[in-house]
């Protein structure tokens, strides 16, 4: 029988000695639980405005910089001007958006509404796919087990608690939003200076080379998202109103703000027009509608995409799915959003030190060849 060598029976200890000292660790850190909550969302109330803050600088920094190599300056005068535009197109855009959205909802909820209502409840027996035996089984069945008053009373409190975790700190964020983009946008460069003044001598010149890749990468992405929202938004909402479908303007504004969220943007968009279409009975047909989305759908990823967003970084739908589930359990509605940002700078960490790792291996190589 073969004997087990000291190195190896001390390799083992070592081991096990690291997988008990693990779970104690992860035993006493549960115990602590409502600890760890309290700390994470104290965190997360700290991360999302100067995170929004990053975000909007790496949009809006460009823009000084490109008035600054026109010699508009100095960085305050700059700085205003790009705010003032900011400001004024986000202003101008509810000022003349937001009474159009308003008059297309109070057009919904007093003329289409109600029809959509007694229709559910009457004409659909008639019309149901199923025939009126199984629409009368089911209707028995929701009045019998009470299940929409039963949904209704589980689903009310959860979505109010779920609302109440991260309004406050959204409604806060965008309060503190305004002071510290200006801080920021002010500061750019001495915020970066001092940020590598806390790293070692020796990281400082890869830190300061990651940190311009990182802000390439990522505010490319972001300009080029953005304005990917507005050219859709306005090409969903001028395809809506060619083919007769009303409240075009808030079904195409729709379409435009959910693309914000990969994959899964458009076809969230592409549902209220549909079941609209399926429950009216003026206007185009949901087949219709459902060619046009799923148009839509191709024109964004093959022509608008590729052209718009030359800059982005190429990143498997998987990937973004996945950053999108993580995000969005950990910073809610937010992370749902900026997912893909945050996946975009995962992976440039990730090629970063991968080149760097290839340089360095060169590098030894040639001193060995060298030598």
């Amino acid at each position: 029988m073969k004997r087990i060598s000291d190195e190896t029976l001390n390799r083992l200890i070592k081991f096990l000695v690291i997988i008990l000292l693990s779970f104690a660790i992860l035993f006493v850190a549960i115990q602590f639980n409502d600890f760890w909550q309290w700390l994470f969302s104290a965190i997360r109330s700290v991360i999302i405005p100067i995170g929004l803050a990053y975000i909007f600088a790496l949009i809006l920094f460009p823009l000084i910089r490109f008035l600054e190599k026109k010699g508009i300056g100095p960085r305050g005068f700059s700085l205003a001007l790009v705010i003032i535009f900011a400001f004024g197109a986000i202003f101008a855009g509810f000022y003349f958006l937001m009474p159009l959205v308003i008059t297309e909802i109070q057009s919904f909820f007093n003329n289409e509404f109600p029809n959509i209502v007694t229709y559910i409840t009457t004409d659909l027996r008639d019309d149901f796919i199923f025939g009126q035996d199984i629409y009368d089984r089911i209707a028995d069945y929701i009045n019998q087990s009470n299940v929409v008053s039963d949904t209704l009373e589980s689903f009310v409190p959860g979505l109010i608690s779920s609302l109440s975790n991260w309004i406050f700190p959204l409604i806060t964020s965008v309060a503190l939003l305004p002071i510290l983009l200006l801080y920021y946008l002010y500061d750019y460069e001495l915020i970066g200076d001092s940020i590598r003044g806390i790293i070692p001598k020796k990281y400082e010149k890869n830190t300061s080379k990651l940190a311009t890749r990182l802000n390439e990468t990522v505010g490319a992405y972001l300009r080029g998202q953005l304005m990917l929202m507005i050219v859709l938004g306005a090409v969903a909402t001028i395809v809506y109103k060619l083919i007769g479908l009303k409240y075009y303007f808030v079904f195409g504004l729709l379409a435009g703000i959910t693309n914000i969220i990969p994959y899964f943007g458009l076809i969230i968009a592409a549902l209220p027009p549909i079941i609209y279409s399926m429950l009216s009975t003026s206007g185009p047909g949901p087949l219709l509608v459902i060619l046009v989305n799923f148009v839509l759908q191709f024109i964004e990823g093959n022509i608008f995409q590729p052209l718009i967003m030359s800059h982005q970084l190429s990143i498997h739908p998987i990937l973004i799915i996945m950053s999108i589930l993580f995000f969005g359990s950990l910073f809610g509605a937010l992370g749902v959003i900026f997912a893909s940002p945050m996946a975009a700078s995962i992976k440039v960490f990730y090629q970063f030190f991968r080149d760097l790792r290839k340089e360095n291996v060169e590098a030894n190589l040639s001193k060995a060849k060298g030598s």
